[in-house]
């Protein structure tokens, strides 16, 4: 997994590019689920760091932010978190509404392309674990149509696409 290997300690350094005028570029989403969600709810972040913004409404740094942000997202919105935040409030919405849904209906719908997800295949589930559940493949399927893009457009390079992992792409970069 060589998104999970450490930056810092030089462990990347045995990974090289296949070209002698080459380079192994990574190219990775700032916030890639806040943002999924964002647009998804319909909010509009900054421009800006999206962990930044957030952190700074949390009123702490911005690693204890991100931690929030997960947390409220994957574990649960509390109620005084969506009552002063209008993206989380936005948030618990989709939440609540997607959860009724999961509960009346015989399936629940993907976010882009409209896969029907049938309840009866997902076992014990609550609705934080529906939610996770339709990020982790709103991402996968914003990737793959991002991909069907890419990739036609760069076949005639020699650069490629080497990897893809979540929210990073690195690219066996000719120079």
């Amino acid at each position: 997994n060589y998104a999970a290997l450490n930056k810092e300690d030089g462990c990347r350094e045995s990974f090289v590019s296949r070209f002698e005028q080459g380079s192994l570029l990574e190219m990775d989403f700032d916030a890639y689920h806040p943002r999924l969600i964002g647009d998804l709810v319909g909010y509009d972040f900054p421009n800006s760091s999206v962990h930044e913004y957030l952190s700074e409404k949390y009123g702490v740094d911005i690693d204890k932010g991100k931690n929030m942000t997960f947390q409220y997202l994957y574990g649960g919105i509390p109620i005084e978190v969506a009552q002063l935040n209008p993206f989380f409030c936005k948030v618990d919405d989709y939440v609540e509404k997607v959860w009724k849904t999961y509960k009346s209906d015989k399936f629940i719908l993907s976010d882009i392309y409209n896969k029907r997800i049938y309840r009866k295949n997902l076992s014990d589930m609550n609705k934080n674990k529906v939610f996770n559940y339709l990020i982790q493949l709103m991402e996968t399927e914003s990737n793959m149509r991002m991909l069907t893009e890419l990739l036609p457009e760069i076949q005639g390079y020699k650069s490629k696409l080497v990897l893809y992992s979540y929210d990073s792409f690195l690219f066996d970069f000719y120079l």
